[in-house]
């Protein structure tokens, strides 16, 4: 039932994602704000929507729910708490589900700014941010579903999927493999997202400057709005790294 939940949310989430991208560009193309506000507030859904994700697999890793390839893969009975829920970033597909969470934070934050005098600027901000978001969105669903569970089907095989055909049973092993023994160190709670929160900020400098592109713009503004979002990305990736550096040692 949480898995469905976390993956029925996840692809709501890139629907509404690819829906701000063509609010936004027929808002934009024919003047109608109206259209260009209703990508703003989907863009501001993604949030919301993808933390459904974000604690479904959270509440799936705490609980052992080896039955979850996910799960079985990255935690075991023996791992202390703090490490099954880190483990949330302790493989590919939660890694990605945890960048893309961010990324629909820091598109949230961007589009509840005042816009009063960047509104040439607001649509293409929303079709940059969304289309980045959805990409990764596409990626997770179609090639590192978290989700996907662990079946016995009618004829007696066995099959790794996120449905399976009717008469299927799942399978819950008895334990799971665990977290990589590198990766079993107090650093995995703040190292790798404070190098996501650097890498993933980024995205809103990028979103201005492809506006700034396409709009024709040729003042410095978009710099001035973004210098913020860019000091604050390099903050995080030098606490990564130097947290990265002080963990190699161990």
């Amino acid at each position: 039932m949480i898995a469905n939940l976390g993956y029925g949310s996840l692809v709501i989430t890139l629907i509404v994602s690819i829906y701000a991208i063509i609010a936004a560009v027929y808002g934009e193309r024919k003047n109608l704000y109206k259209f260009v506000e209703s990508a703003r507030l989907a863009l501001l859904l993604t949030f919301p929507l993808i933390t459904i994700t974000v604690i479904s697999i959270i509440v799936l890793l705490i609980n052992q729910n080896y039955e979850v390839q996910y799960v079985y893969n990255v935690t075991s009975s023996t791992m202390p708490l703090y490490l099954k829920i880190t483990a949330l970033w302790g493989g590919q597909a939660g890694s990605l589900v945890f960048w893309a969470w961010l990324m629909a934070a820091f598109g949230t934050a961007v589009t509840l700014r005042r816009w009063d005098r960047d509104l040439d600027l607001l649509p293409w901000v929303i079709i940059v941010t969304s289309v980045t978001l959805a990409f990764f969105l596409l990626l997770i669903i179609a090639f590192e579903n978290p989700f996907v569970r662990f079946w016995t089907t009618p004829s007696g095989g066995e099959l790794v999927a996120m449905f399976a055909p009717a008469g299927s049973q799942l399978i819950n092993p008895f334990d799971g493999r665990g977290l990589n023994p590198l990766l079993r160190h107090p650093g995995m709670i703040i190292h790798p997202p404070m190098l996501y929160l650097g890498f993933v900020s980024f995205v809103i400098p990028y979103a201005f400057g492809m506006a700034a592109l396409i709009t024709g713009r040729k003042d410095d503004r978009w710099i001035r709005l973004t210098r913020r979002w860019t000091l604050v990305a390099w903050m995080f990736l030098s606490i990564g790294l130097i947290l990265g550096s002080r963990w190699a040692y161990d």
